[in-house]
């Protein structure tokens, strides 16, 4: 088993369920039981048209979405010994977020570096904490993302 899977932003495409406008990772590198990402948030974003009129900030909820389609990615992606049989991309879903906190806005520009340590892996859940910092400052932290997933058949 290789030590890092790094994935660019085609290969992140093809995997995922999410996809473009609604897809926020540009690359990945997986190692066990880790997964890191990075996304650019681009000045032409859909969701920055009103969010907010003259001060384009980035919604704090969609941090949250990049980090949990982080989790579902390495879900995807991961060789894990804990998951003989990969997980159905048709069958994850977001279940809950606990201890979110958001201490810096981010702008268009700005690259959000994204980490997610997988806590807990075992059918039917995957239990996993987060983090995204731009620049080396932290901008949001969970300390609990629960996804449910089934297996493929």
């Amino acid at each position: 088993m290789p030590d890092q899977i790094k994935l660019d932003a085609e290969a992140i495409a093809e995997l995922m369920p999410q996809q473009f406008p609604f897809l926020f990772i540009d690359q990945a590198v997986i190692s066990p039981g880790h997964i890191e990402g990075k996304y650019l948030i681009k000045a032409d974003e859909f969701f920055l048209k009103g969010h907010f009129k003259d001060n384009p900030v980035m919604p704090a909820s969609i941090m949250m979405e990049a980090l949990g389609q982080l989790a579902v990615l390495y879900l995807l992606a991961a060789p894990d010994s804990q998951m003989p049989v990969k997980a159905d991309k048709s069958r994850i879903f977001f279940t809950a977020a606990d201890g979110v906190r958001c201490s810096r806005i981010c702008k268009p520009g700005e690259v959000l570096d994204m980490s997610v340590n997988i806590d807990r892996l075992r059918h039917p859940l995957c239990i996993s904490s987060g983090r995204i910092s731009v620049g080396g400052q932290r901008t949001l932290v969970v300390e609990k993302i629960s996804l449910t997933f089934d297996l493929k058949k």
